[in-house]
């Protein structure tokens, strides 16, 4: 991660709101490394609709799940993330238990629409945290399912934005309804962290 990454009032943020925006998370060198483990797959396309909210969605994924070491950077990653938001983010309820045992890595392709709005998983507790690792995309808070913008960034190479997931801040269900477009020029692949705590 970047030399010196703050990450105090970014938690805070997100236990108040339900999302932040940090624009610089993944120094360069790393983030190519990163790219060079993962980009390769093996990645399935995703449903194109999915829940019973009929999100809609043009992505392929792959997941890694509980042991994370066949993924080197990938563990390395979320070890340091691990570490630096328990220090940070001390007295926010939930993050000294926040162990993410998933990552999801999601490939979209330029034109593709990306995802509707949407929650993530009730299963997904205390913190959600996204890098985009290649490309760039439209991320933005919704309203409604209609997709309404309350707030939007481009989440470009090597941003991370942070979420809250049930349980953080001793919020019972604080989950923000979010869209993420497709890419319009390159490819973009992020890594998704989240803590699951029960199958699906």
């Amino acid at each position: 991660m970047t030399a010196g990454l703050d990450l105090r009032t970014p938690l805070r943020q997100v236990a108040q709101t339900g999302i932040a925006f940090i624009p610089c998370a993944l120094n360069d060198a790393f983030r190519q490394a990163l790219l060079q483990e993962v980009g390769g797959g093996p990645f399935i396309a995703l449903p194109e609709q999915m829940g019973p909210k009929a999100v809609h969605q043009q992505a392929e994924a792959f997941d890694v799940s509980g042991d994370l070491t066949a993924y080197h950077l990938l563990c390395a990653l979320r070890d340091h993330l691990v570490e630096l938001t328990r220090d940070h983010g001390s007295g926010i309820a939930g993050l000294d238990r926040w162990l993410p045992n998933h990552a999801a890595v999601q490939r979209y392709q330029p034109g593709t629409q990306g995802i509707s709005p949407h929650l993530d998983g009730r299963r997904f507790r205390y913190l959600v945290a996204i890098f985009t690792v290649t490309g760039t995309a439209h991320f933005a808070l919704c309203a409604d399912r209609a997709g309404r913008v309350l707030s939007q960034w481009q989440a470009g190479a090597g941003s991370l934005i942070l979420m809250r997931g049930p349980g953080l801040a001793g919020i019972a269900d604080g989950r923000p309804l979010h869209t993420v477009g497709g890419p319009s020029e390159r490819t973009r692949v992020s890594v998704t962290y989240r803590m699951e705590t029960r199958s699906r």
